[in-house]
């Protein structure tokens, strides 16, 4: 995924009439899924991303990726709860 909230299209200057998800999938990349053996190969150190999402024990769990330290996993932080700002 790309974005998940916007409404900004692949191929078109115009915006969406509604905000949502966009996929690297919709501008024909090939984005197989990816499959990590566990939480710590999930979260590696060269994972690009600025958070990694868990669903676990029935919740979602956010990691801040900005800072990862080999030793431990990186910070549990916060998922903001209430309507989106646009």
């Amino acid at each position: 995924m790309s974005c998940c909230w916007t409404k900004d299209r692949w191929g078109t200057e115009e915006e969406a009439t509604e905000y949502g998800p966009q996929y690297y999938s919709q501008r024909g990349d090939d984005c197989p899924p990816r499959l990590d053996a566990d939480i710590v190969e999930y979260l590696l150190p060269d994972n690009s991303e600025e958070f990694a999402y868990v669903f676990r024990n029935g919740e979602w769990v956010c990691y801040n990726m900005h800072e990862f330290d080999d030793s431990k996993l990186p910070e549990i932080v916060e998922i903001p709860s209430g309507a989106l700002a646009v």
